[in-house]
């Protein structure tokens, strides 16, 4: 039979947290991660509602709102590497009960919005990265 005394109980869970700890150090080491930010424009005019996605062949991925100047920044940081990056339409906002909702203006072509059209592949290196969009029609 076993039997722990506080003291050796400790040290277990002691030595049990290490371990956890360093899994999280070596698992997260030699990972290059970046963050994200730019503007988004059509016809040199900003687009000021919706998002802009990020998403890797792995299904890794990142958002970013619109402001009414085009500008966003992705919340996160992603890993380095390639990422086909397309355009959400803006979800219409909660009102209450008995008042309808409008969706705002998205003049975005369609293949700008979906991941598998968009023609955007972008590359994201380690550090601050300013990857802005510009769609010609």
């Amino acid at each position: 039979m076993w039997s722990f005394t506080f003291p050796h109980l400790r040290r277990a869970v002691g030595a049990l947290l290490l371990l956890a700890a360093l899994v999280l150090v070596v698992g997260c080491k030699g990972k290059q991660m970046g963050s994200v930010s730019g503007t988004v424009k059509r016809q040199g005019k900003a687009v000021p509602t919706g998002s802009v996605e990020f998403i890797s062949e792995k299904g890794i991925g990142g958002s970013g709102k619109l402001d009414s100047n085009g500008n966003y920044t992705l919340e996160g940081q992603l890993e380095a590497g390639t990422y086909k990056v397309y355009l959400q339409a803006p979800f219409p906002e909660q009102l209450p009960p008995g008042q309808v909702s409008k969706r705002p203006p998205f003049d975005v072509p369609p293949k700008y919005q979906d991941p598998a059209q968009t023609p955007f592949k972008k590359e994201v290196k380690e550090g601050k990265n300013e990857i802005n969009l510009d769609l010609p029609d």
